[in-house]
C-alpha cells in the first residue's frame, strides 16, 4: 500500500469539503426585515421637511403611509466630532412623545411616530457646538405636517 498515495487522496477529499464549509460560513443569511426599520442612519419614507437649527445642524422630518401614517424626526449635525444632540417628536393631542439625546457624531434619532394620518406632529431639537447641553441651540416647531 502506497502511504503517499493515501495521503494525497485524503487531501483531495478534505480540501473541497473544507472549502464548502468555509463558503457556507462566509455567505450572509438574510435577516428577517422589519418593514418600519429605517435604513442605516435614516428614517422610513420620504423627507418632507428640513428646518435650520444652527449653522452646523438641522432638523429632518420624514413621512411614510405605513401603519396609518409614520413620521420620523432626526436632528442632524454636519460636524464629525462628538457633540450634544437632542430630537423629540410628539403626536399632537395624543400624549405620544418620543425623544433621543446624547453625544453623537452625526445625528440624534430617528424618532418614529405611527398613526399620524389626520394628525399634526410637534418637534423639538437641540444641537450644541460642544459636548455640553447648556450650550445647545433649541428650536421647537408646533403642529406641523398635519395629514
Amino acid at each position: 500500500m502506497n502511504i503517499k498515495r493515501i495521503a494525497s487522496n485524503s487531501a483531495l477529499v478534505a480540501t473541497p469539503v473544507a472549502i464548502a464549509l468555509a463558503a457556507t460560513l462566509l455567505i450572509p443569511t438574510p435577516a428577517a426585515a422589519d418593514p418600519l426599520a429605517p435604513p442605516t442612519g435614516g428614517c422610513p419614507g420620504t423627507r418632507v421637511g428640513t428646518y435650520s437649527l444652527s449653522t452646523s445642524s438641522h432638523i429632518e422630518i420624514y413621512y411614510s403611509p405605513a401603519q396609518g401614517g409614520t413620521n420620523c424626526v432626526k436632528t442632524v449635525s454636519s460636524k464629525t466630532s462628538a457633540r450634544y444632540l437632542y430630537a423629540q417628536a410628539a403626536l399632537v393631542g395624543t400624549g405620544q412623545v418620543n425623544s433621543d439625546e446624547g453625544l453623537y457624531r452625526s445625528y440624534a434619532g430617528p424618532i418614529i411616530l405611527t398613526g399620524t394620518d389626520g394628525r399634526c406632529i410637534s418637534v423639538a431639537a437641540k444641537a450644541s457646538p460642544s459636548t455640553r447641553p447648556a450650550e445647545a441651540t433649541r428650536r421647537s416647531l408646533d403642529a406641523l405636517h398635519c395629514g
